[in-house]
């Protein structure tokens, strides 16, 4: 079962996925105007370097030997799939919204574009959670999305009595995917130290 834990950040989903939610938000507050291109520049170099560390990843082939469960290989094939999705769906919607004339009846499909691939995320973990066979792996699995939810939830009630009040301007609704899948790398991050820390005992 250690390996398995161990092996986990040897694949390429984790990495993608933390990548994704940096990425995403960085490249949509630059197309809006919120955030300079200057600024985005250099706060893309820490996605970038995360993508370089999946590349590395990629190498190996043989996830469920990585892994140690065909269900994890399956779920960080879907989730890679859609999040790359999602990227490319937002920057293709960004692009579309702005060359589309005010009132036109494509704007609700552009965009919504994005959010296909966002609600396949959410599918590929509500597959995973049943595919696998493994306890402890759905457990730990679990204890990630949760710590991904709960990240999501003390940051939208924070800021949302924040906003209310005036003290900090509105942002969009569609921070939540992105700061759901850093919290579950970060979910994975601290459960798989954990994890080595007792194994170490």
């Amino acid at each position: 079962m250690m390996a398995h834990t161990q092996n986990l950040w040897k694949t390429p989903g984790p990495w993608f996925g933390l990548a994704t939610g940096l990425g995403a938000p960085i490249i949509a507050l630059a197309s809006a105007g919120v955030l300079s291109w200057g600024w985005a520049a250099a706060l893309l170099a820490i996605p970038v370097a995360l993508v370089v560390q999946m590349i590395r990843t990629i190498r190996n082939n043989d996830l469920p030997a990585v892994t140690g469960s065909p269900a994890v290989a399956r779920y960080t094939m879907r989730m890679m799939v859609a999040s790359f999705g999602y990227v490319v769906g937002l920057m293709v919607a960004i692009w579309l919204f702005e060359q589309l004339p005010a009132g036109s009846s494509f704007l609700y499909a552009v965009t919504l574009l994005p959010t296909v691939p966002a609600l396949a995320m959410i599918w590929a973990m509500f597959r995973y959670m049943i595919e696998e066979s493994d306890e402890y792996l759905r457990h730990r699995a679990s204890i990630a999305s949760l710590v991904g939810l709960g990240i999501v939830l003390c940051l939208g009630t924070i800021w949302g009595f924040l906003e209310t009040f005036g003290l900090v301007p509105n942002i969009f609704a569609w921070w939540v995917v992105p700061a759901w899948a850093i919290g579950l790398g970060i979910g994975q991050s601290v459960i798989g130290r954990q994890d080595n820390q007792e194994g170490d005992k």
